[in-house]
């Protein structure tokens, strides 16, 4: 199984997370991709969901953006990554317009 993992933050630079992202999956094989000083996208190979879904919580804990994804090619576990990062942004954006609906 791929595990694809997309992080998004506006000032915390693409070098923290793929420092953060190398330590992390250590033990695993993985591919990170540079998307933009902002985003960055990690694929980890055989790893399994409980180290991704650990993952992915310490980072929201921290205010990053996290989507991810597994499937048994690249390209649809980064497809369900990329939607999850949608989602998010999106809701981010709406919240931006319109604050008074969250408090």
């Amino acid at each position: 199984m791929i595990s694809c993992m997309i992080l998004h933050h506006l000032t915390i630079t693409s070098l923290t997370k793929c420092k953060i992202l190398r330590f992390i999956f250590k033990d695993h094989d993985f591919e990170i991709e540079v998307r933009g000083n902002n985003t960055v996208m990690v694929f980890v190979y055989n790893a399994e969901k409980m180290e991704i879904w650990q993952a992915a919580i310490a980072f929201e804990t921290t205010n990053i953006i996290v989507g991810y994804g597994f499937a048994k090619e690249k390209s649809e576990a980064r497809i369900q990554a990329e939607q999850m990062i949608i989602t998010w942004l999106s809701f981010v954006e709406e919240k931006e317009l319109h604050p008074q609906l969250y408090y």
